[in-house]
C-alpha cells in the first residue's frame, strides 16, 4: 500500500460500492463521482456504446448511462477501469505484463458474461459483480507481475519449461497460489466484503473443500465463484495457448460445471475479441490481438464484431487533457465565462473542429445571438441571429439544442460549408442561456460522420458544462 495511486483507486470502487449499496442513491450521486476520476466519463461512455452493451441508440452523457445501464453495472464497470488504468504504462512496453493484463482484461469480460448468463440459467436476475470479481480474481497475479517482474518471468520460463500453467509455477516458487495472493490484496486494500468473498468461495472450489463454512455460502456467491473460475480457465487458453482443440476442451468443462449451453458459451467466447479490443480502445493501450481461433468458436452468424463498429479517436491525450483543465476550473469556482471559453478550445483543439460559435440568449429571450468565434472566418459572429421562439424547427440544430437541453448532431449546419455538426446547450432547462455550435470545414476530409466516441465525448462536455453552471451563481448570458 505504500503505492498512493493503487490504494487511491480502491477507494473510488468502495465508494462505488457503497452507494449503490445505500437505497437513498441518486444517479447524480453516482456520476459525480464517475466525473471527478480523470479521463473516466469518456472512458465509460466509450464502452456503454460499444458492441460491449449492443446499445440500439448512443448515451450522449455519463448521467444518462447510469439510467440506462443502471447504477450497479456501470459502478462496476468504472471500478474496473480505475483499478486496470493503473497498469496501462508498463503494459505500453509489451512484454510478460502486457500479456498478464491481457489475461486480466479477457477475465473480467468473460466473467461478466458469465454471471449473466449463469444468473438467467438459475432464474435470478442479473448479478453486476462478474466484471469486477474477474478483475480482482487476477489481482494478485497482476501486482506480482508489476511489482516483481523478476518473479513474475521467472515463473513464465518455468511454466514454459515444464508445460504448467503460469498459476502453478508462482505457487512453487512463492508458495503461495494466486488466488491466494489475490484474497491478500482485496483484504489489505479494504475492498468490499462481497468480494472477498467470491473469492474465498472460489478457493474452496478449487481445493475441493466441503467444510460446513463452504456449505453456508449464499449461492449467489457460489455462482459468481464459479463464473470467475470459468473465465480464468478460457482466457488462460485464449492468452497462453495456440490450440483451438485446447479451446474447446476447456470450454466442454466449463459448460459441465456452469450448465450454460454450449451454443451460448460458443457465443460468449466468440464475442471476446471485439469487446477486448473494445476495452483496449477504452483503456488506450494496445495489446495483442487475440487469435483467430477465438472467434470461430461463436456459432455461425453470432459473432459481434464488425469494423464499423469499431471507435477510434486520435486525440484523446490532447482531449483529456482539456477534460482535466474544465474540471479543475469547476472545482476551483472559476468564472461560467472561463469554463465555456475551455470547452470551446476543447472543440477547436482536443475534438478537431474547425469553426466554434457560441450564441447566448438575447435580451428578449426569442433569439440566440452569436458572441465569440473560434477558427478561420470572416463572418462577425454577432451578425448570428437564431430565432428559439415559436414552433421549434427540427432542421436548426442550435433551437433544438436550446429547448431540449441536449448534444445535437443533425440539422442543418450554421455555415454553408460545414458538415459534421455538434451542438451543446450552454446550461440545462430553465437554466440554459444558449448554445455552442461546432462543425468542421467539408470537402478537406473531414466530411466523415462523427464517431460514436467522439459524440460521447462531446457528451461528456456538455455534462461538465452544466454542471459548472449548476454550482455558480445564476449567470447571466449579457455578462458572459
Amino acid at each position: 500500500q505504500r503505492d498512493g495511486d493503487f490504494p487511491a483507486s480502491a477507494k473510488v470502487v468502495s465508494e462505488l460500492r457503497r452507494l449503490t449499496s445505500e437505497p437513498n442513491t441518486t444517479a447524480a450521486n453516482i456520476t459525480e463521482v464517475i466525473l471527478k476520476e480523470p479521463s473516466l466519463g469518456t472512458r465509460i461512455l466509450h464502452l456503454v456504446n460499444s458492441s460491449f452493451y449492443q446499445r440500439a441508440k448512443p448515451i450522449m452523457t455519463v448521467s444518462q448511462a447510469v439510467i440506462q445501464i443502471g447504477m450497479k453495472p456501470l459502478a462496476e464497470l468504472c471500478s474496473g477501469l480505475v483499478l486496470l488504468q493503473k497498469f496501462v504504462p508498463a503494459a505500453r512496453r509489451g512484454g510478460p505484463f502486457a500479456n498478464c493484463l491481457q489475461k486480466t482484461i479477457c477475465t473480467a469480460i468473460l466473467a461478466s458474461s458469465l454471471s449473466s448468463e449463469n444468473d438467467k440459467g438459475e432464474g435470478r436476475p442479473g448479478d453486476e459483480a462478474g466484471y469486477l470479481a474477474g478483475s480482482f480474481l487476477e489481482l494478485g497475479t497482476l501486482l506480482l507481475a508489476y511489482y516483481f517482474p523478476q518473479i513474475y518471468q521467472t515463473a513464465v520460463k518455468r511454466a514454459k519449461a515444464k508445460d504448467q500453467s503460469i498459476g502453478t509455477s508462482i505457487q512453487d516458487i512463492t508458495g503461495v497460489s494466486p488466488l491466494e495472493l489475490s484474497i491478500t490484496v482485496v483484504e489489505a486494500l479494504n475492498l468490499p466484503e462481497y468480494y472477498r468473498e467470491i473469492l474465498v468461495a472460489a478457493f474452496s472450489l478449487d481445493k475441493n473443500v466441503d467444510d460446513e463454512s463452504a456449505k453456508k455460502l449464499d449461492p449467489r456467491i457460489i455462482a459468481a465463484a464459479k463464473s470467475i473460475q470459468a473465465a480464468e480457465q478460457i482466457s488462460n487458453v485464449v492468452v497462453f495457448k495456440s490450440e483451438v482443440d485446447e479451446l474447446q476442451d476447456v470450454m466442454k468443462k466449463v459448460q459441465a460445471s456452469t450448465g450454460i449451453d454450449v451454443g451460448v458459451l460458443g457465443t460468449i467466447v466468440g464475442e471476446l475479441p471485439s469487446k477486448f479490443k473494445e476495452h483496449c480502445s477504452a483503456l488506450e493501450v494496445t495489446l495483442t490481438s487475440l487469435p483467430e481461433f477465438t472467434s470461430v468458436s461463436a456459432e455461425k452468424g453470432t459473432q459481434q464484431s464488425d469494423a464499423s463498429k469499431e471507435i477510434t479517436f486520435d486525440s484523446s491525450d490532447s482531449f483529456s487533457h482539456f477534460v482535466e483543465e474544465i474540471r479543475e476550473a469547476i472545482e476551483s469556482n472559476e468564472p461560467t465565462s472561463s469554463v465555456i471559453t475551455t470547452v470551446m478550445e476543447t472543440f477547436a483543439w482536443g475534438l478537431k473542429f474547425d469553426r466554434v460559435l457560441l450564441l447566448l440568449l438575447g435580451a428578449g429571450k426569442h433569439e440566440l445571438i452569436g458572441r465569440m468565434l473560434l477558427g478561420p472566418s470572416k463572418i462577425d459572429p454577432r451578425s448570428f441571429h437564431r430565432s428559439v421562439q415559436g414552433n421549434l424547427d427540427p432542421h436548426a440544430p442550435d433551437a433544438v439544442a436550446f429547448r431540449e437541453s441536449r448534444p445535437v448532431f443533425f440539422g442543418d449546419p450554421l455555415f454553408d460549408d460545414g458538415w459534421p455538426i455538434a451542438v451543446i446547450p450552454v446550461g440545462f432547462n430553465k437554466h440554459t442561456i444558449g448554445v455552442i455550435y461546432a462543425d468542421r470545414i467539408a470537402g478537406q476530409g473531414n466530411d466523415m460522420e462523427l464517431t460514436e466516441r467522439e459524440k460521447a465525448a462531446i457528451g461528456m462536455l456538455s455534462e461538465l458544462l452544466s454542471r459548472s453552471l449548476e454550482m455558480s451563481p445564476a449567470p447571466r448570458s449579457k455578462h458572459l
